[in-house]
């Protein structure tokens, strides 16, 4: 018992104060509909692999610093990861980046405060850093814009950059008529210079399995939901090396 209040509380401190890493997606309903486009070929995409990932290797990094103590070896920790977890691509994530930093920075990193994966996955080269990047909407709308409960909305953007992007965030931010914090975030891969579109599609079905006493979630009430995107340089909100925000912009839609 004491174990586990004392990793809650240091995951708690690991996490403390990111703002944008501590949002989760209220509905499920909302998702990011753009296939992705790869630049280049590659048997796993390493970088989204350790975005994903990101929350259990932190986890288990923290839950083996409290149950063997210190590591003096990369093999050692990450021996320990691939024991407690299925996930296939986490030892790789955890041996490939404690190698690059050595054992006691790679811990030192995943139990700092206010971590977020975007950064973490960029210190261990499995995202890239492009500092000189830019990106600006052109065109933003939704559709329908307007419709009764139920029906799914599409946020349909499109984005113009210079330079290229770095690995970057899609930040969607929905204001609700019960105040329910709606603010679902996706990962942008890095960019050449050009004309890219994205699409967020919004399902405004009320969830039949929501608990308004224990767990909130959103009910879809009728009236006007503003909309506000924003694509960042790393993580929106972060104030991480590398992160920054690129472009917003603002629209709505009604549920009559």
């Amino acid at each position: 018992m004491y174990k586990s209040f004392i990793l809650l509380a240091l995951f708690a401190v690991a996490y403390g104060s990111t703002e944008t890493h501590q949002i989760s997606v209220k509905s499920k309903h909302i998702k990011h509909v753009t296939t992705p486009i790869r630049q280049g070929m590659k048997a796993v995409d390493w970088c989204p692999t350790c975005v994903n990932t990101f929350d259990e290797l932190i986890y288990f990094i923290i839950d083996g610093t409290i149950e063997v103590g210190i590591f003096t070896a990369c093999n050692d920790l990450c021996d320990y990861v691939t024991q407690k977890s299925t996930n296939p691509y986490l030892p790789a994530i955890c041996s490939i980046g404690c190698d690059i930093v050595g054992v006691n920075e790679f811990i030192k990193l995943a139990t700092e405060v206010d971590l977020d994966p975007i950064y973490f996955c960029e210190s261990l080269n499995f995202c890239p850093v492009k500092d000189d990047g830019d990106a600006k909407f052109v065109s933003f709308m939704v559709a329908p814009p307007h419709g009764e409960s139920a029906t799914t909305f599409v946020l349909d953007m499109t984005y113009q950059t210079t330079n290229g992007t770095g690995t970057s965030q899609l930040l969607v931010v929905i204001q609700t008529i019960d105040a329910i914090k709606i603010a679902p975030f996706f990962l942008v891969e890095e960019k050449k210079p050009g004309l890219y579109s994205e699409r967020i599609s919004v399902d405004t079905t009320p969830d039949p399995d929501c608990e308004s006493a224990t767990n909130p979630c959103e009910e879809w009430f009728s009236g006007v939901y503003n909309v506000t995107v924003s694509l960042c340089n790393g993580e929106c909100g972060s104030h991480r090396p590398h992160s920054r925000l690129y472009d917003t912009v603002k629209g709505s839609f009604r549920i009559d």
